[in-house]
């Protein structure tokens, strides 16, 4: 894990990781000297931290969360599936990870393959420091993965003018909890970052007549949407 914040977008190409991270009382130092440590295996495989986040709430757009909020979400991203199993079968990210690992109480990874969510990511000039992000954890109906296209196909208008963006969306391969306990009954689908330039847009974003007419389309083929609130660390 890295304490860190990259600036840099995942490639479409790219493999990407969401990382969620359970931490002991003296996690930080140790996640510090791994991040040290383990940045030439960084440059080796071609690791990006796409971004870093510190939990700072939870919620659900169907049923509700029943999952343990982590202390800390990361996405990372790597060339291919290949360069991923590599690194993470290396000797040496394996002797740092034993060491990292003995420091955190959970961690559980969601590897996938990304989509293209350029139409959803109008730019944005905002203070990373002043967004609030979320990372969501997703599970479809049979044939939800279509209404929930067509609901970011139609609200382009309605996230543009509340500041809400989708940095980044992948298609999940794998699941797997290196360190602790599964958390129960989490297997996603979708995995969606997405981010609001001012927090204080939320209400009026969740209120909007536009979103309110559009969300049936999206909520009706979820089984589960579960997200976790996160701030990129100063």
């Amino acid at each position: 894990m890295n304490s860190e914040t990259a600036t840099s977008t995942a490639t479409s190409e790219r493999i990407q990781v969401a990382m969620l991270a359970w931490l002991r009382p003296d996690a930080p130092a140790a996640l510090a000297r791994f991040r040290q440590e383990a940045a030439p295996l960084w440059q080796k495989y071609d690791l990006r931290v796409e971004r870093t986040l510190t939990s700072v709430g939870k919620g659900q757009l169907v049923g509700t969360n029943p999952h343990e909020m982590p202390d800390t979400m990361q996405v990372i991203s790597l060339p291919s599936l290949a360069a991923f199993q590599a690194y993470a079968s290396d000797p040496d990210y394996l002797r740092l990870a034993q060491v990292r690992d003995a420091h955190l109480r959970r961690m559980t990874a969601t590897i996938g393959t990304p989509l293209d969510v350029s139409s959803l990511r109008p730019s944005s000039v905002s203070d990373p420091l002043k967004r609030v992000y979320g990372v969501a954890f997703i599970r479809f109906k049979p044939g939800g993965a279509d209404g929930f296209a067509e609901f970011n196909r139609r609200a382009a208008a309605l996230f543009a003018r509340h500041g809400m963006h989708i940095e980044s969306m992948f298609d999940v391969v794998k699941t797997v909890t290196p360190v602790g306990e599964s958390l129960p009954e989490f297997a996603p689908e979708r995995v969606a970052v997405f981010f609001l330039d001012d927090p204080s847009a939320l209400p009026g974003y969740a209120t909007d007549p536009e979103y309110k007419g559009l969300a049936p389309l999206r909520d009706r083929g979820l089984i589960a949407y579960d997200f976790f609130l996160g701030k990129v660390p100063e």
